[in-house]
C-alpha cells in the first residue's frame, strides 16, 4: 500500500492538504484527485504544491467513532454545545475557552495540543502535530455521502479524529480553514459530533488535542502510523 501526501501553499502561508493510503494501481487516480483538490480550492490559488508518495509496510484498520450531527442555529449556540460535551470529558471550562482562541486565530498546519492545566505541549508552536498516514475504506465513504451522514470534509475529518482518539487523546475540538465551511466538530471516546455553525463564514480554523500527557513515542503514532478507518 502506498502513502499520498498533498500539501498546497501561497507564498509560504497554507492553503490545502489531503491525503490518501492506497494500492498500486490506484496511485495515479489518488494523485490526479488531490491535484484537483489543491488547485481549486476556495482560499485560493497556490504558488507552491507538494505530492509525496512513498510505501506504507503496515497498516491498521480500526472503525470509526459513531457519527451524530447537531443542528445549530448560530456560533453562540453552537459553541455551548461544544463546551458542554467538552466539559462532560472533563475538560476545565478555561482550558476549553483557551482553545477555541487557538482555533480562532488559525494559521497553524497541524494541531495544537493542550493539556488540563491549559499549557500547550507541542514542540512546533507554528506547525503544530500533524496526523498523517490516514484514510477510510470505500465502504465507510459510501456510507457516510449517501446516508447524508457528512460532506467530503466529513470523510477526511472522521479518519482522524478516529486515530487520535484510538491513540489516547481524550478529546479533539476542530474547526475548518474553508472559508465557507462552518461545521466543525468535537470528538471523543463517545463519538464523532458534528456541529453546524461552530464558526462564522470567512472566519479561519483551527485543530486542538486535549490530553494529560503525551510522550513522543505516541506523537510518532499520531504523525506516522498509517491507519484505515472502516465501518
Amino acid at each position: 500500500m502506498f502513502s499520498i501526501k498533498m500539501r498546497a501553499s501561497k507564498k509560504g502561508k497554507h492553503i490545502s492538504g489531503g491525503e490518501r493510503l492506497v494500492e498500486k494501481g490506484e496511485i495515479e487516480k489518488a494523485v490526479t484527485e488531490l491535484l484537483k483538490k489543491a488547485l481549486n480550492h476556495e482560499n485560493g490559488e497556490p504558488d507552491f504544491i507538494n505530492i509525496k508518495v512513498e510505501k506504507v509496510d503496515k497498516v491498521k484498520y480500526i472503525k470509526a467513532l459513531p457519527i451524530k450531527t447537531i443542528e445549530c442555529k448560530d456560533k453562540k449556540e453552537a459553541r455551548a454545545v461544544a463546551k458542554n460535551i467538552l466539559l462532560k470529558e472533563g475538560i476545565p471550562e478555561e482550558v476549553i475557552d483557551k482553545a477555541f482562541e487557538i482555533i480562532d486565530k488559525g494559521g497553524m498546519r497541524g494541531a495544537a495540543i493542550l493539556n488540563l492545566k491549559g499549557e500547550r505541549l507541542e514542540e512546533d508552536k507554528e506547525r503544530g502535530i500533524r496526523v498523517k498516514n490516514i484514510d477510510v475504506s470505500k465502504e465507510l465513504k459510501e456510507k457516510i455521502l449517501k446516508d447524508g451522514l457528512g460532506t467530503e470534509r466529513t470523510v477526511d475529518a472522521i479518519a482522524i479524529a478516529t486515530k487520535v482518539i484510538h491513540l489516547g487523546i481524550i478529546a479533539e475540538l476542530c474547526t475548518s480553514d474553508n472559508k465557507s465551511y462552518t461545521t466543525g466538530y468535537v470528538a471523543t471516546k463517545k463519538g464523532y459530533f458534528r456541529i453546524t455553525n461552530l464558526k462564522n463564514p470567512n472566519e479561519p480554523g483551527g485543530r486542538v488535542f486535549f490530553v494529560k500527557d503525551i510522550d513522543k513515542e505516541t506523537i510518532k503514532k499520531l504523525e506516522n502510523e498509517s491507519y484505515i478507518i472502516t465501518l
